[in-house]
């Protein structure tokens, strides 16, 4: 309002004129009612969102709506797929890096589901990275990729190759090629950017503290080996002091990575509210004044 940053759930300002009128007119016109509170949305209008952007048309059947009930689309899940999206129709390449279990994985397939609704493509293959991956079946991969995408092209439906834990093969170098420069050994891709997309997920750098490192040595787990003769490093560091085992990036992949860091209080009530809405909504849980609000802050 009037160009200023507002909260929309206190109506408090939280920053002055970042905004002009002719710009908050033309995104009026366009339809972004910058002053809702999208936390407030149903699962429905969200969808209904992300097929407006990701150019999915109307399904006659009420059963393909939602792909995934069991998901939770919060806000941020929302933002992350349309950031994805955005992505896609610019031509940069997606590198994702996360805590395990933060929802990288799920919320790719849930885009993938949204954007094959209707139809019974296969359009999400998932390679699961990890040391003992070589370059012949990374080059497999994306082969078999190529063709599920000519397939799918017929249903009008993209094509996404997920590299999960890209950083922990010393491959990491051919996914480079294959997401940065579009080609594999050398060769052009078939369709990458138009019919067939590549997203990275890549495991944090983060050392172990100074106590678990000390525990880990203490217990003798394969630590027999000194930590100064050791030659598997990240720089200086000795791998087996990280708490994930990962490769350096390609300095061209590093400009591109997206954190999708680890689920915060804020994100993780969001969550714990919706689950508990949606019990309340199908019967689950009673009717009762207040019972989602005392329940979310309970668990």
């Amino acid at each position: 309002r009037n160009g200023q940053l507002m909260n929309p759930r206190t109506a408090a300002v939280l920053d002055e004129q970042i905004m002009s009128p002719n710009l908050s007119t033309a995104l009026y016109t366009q339809g972004f009612r910058l002053q809702e509170n999208y936390e407030n949305w149903s699962k429905q209008r969200k969808i209904k969102a992300l097929c407006d952007v990701m150019g999915i048309p109307e399904c006659g059947n009420p059963e393909c709506g939602d792909p995934d009930p069991s998901y939770e689309l919060t806000p941020d899940n929302v933002i992350k797929i349309l950031a994805i999206q955005m992505r896609f129709r610019c031509g940069i390449p997606v590198v994702v890096m996360g805590e395990t279990g933060c929802g990288k994985t799920r919320l790719i397939r849930y885009m993938c589901s949204l954007q094959a609704r209707g139809t019974k493509a296969r359009n999400m293959l998932l390679m699961k990275v990890h040391g003992g991956i070589t370059r012949k079946d990374i080059i497999r991969k994306v082969m078999d990729a190529v063709k599920r995408s000519v397939l799918n092209a017929t249903l009008k439906v993209k094509t996404v190759l997920f590299f999960d834990e890209a950083n922990t093969t010393d491959s990491v170098g051919l996914i480079k090629e294959i997401m940065c420069d579009g080609r594999v050994n050398g060769h052009p891709i078939r369709g990458l950017g138009s019919d067939l997309h590549v997203i990275a997920a890549c495991n944090p750098y983060r050392k172990h503290t100074d106590e678990m490192i000390e525990l880990l040595e203490s217990a003798g787990l394969g630590y027999h080996v000194r930590t100064g003769d050791t030659e598997d490093r990240l720089g200086s560091i000795p791998l087996r002091q990280l708490v994930y085992r990962v490769h350096p990036l390609p300095d061209s992949m590093k400009a591109l990575v997206w954190d999708f860091g680890q689920l915060n209080r804020n994100a993780e009530r969001l969550y714990i509210r919706q689950i508990v809405s949606r019990h309340v909504a199908n019967g689950s849980l009673p009717t009762v004044a207040r019972l989602v609000d005392v329940a979310t802050a309970v668990l």
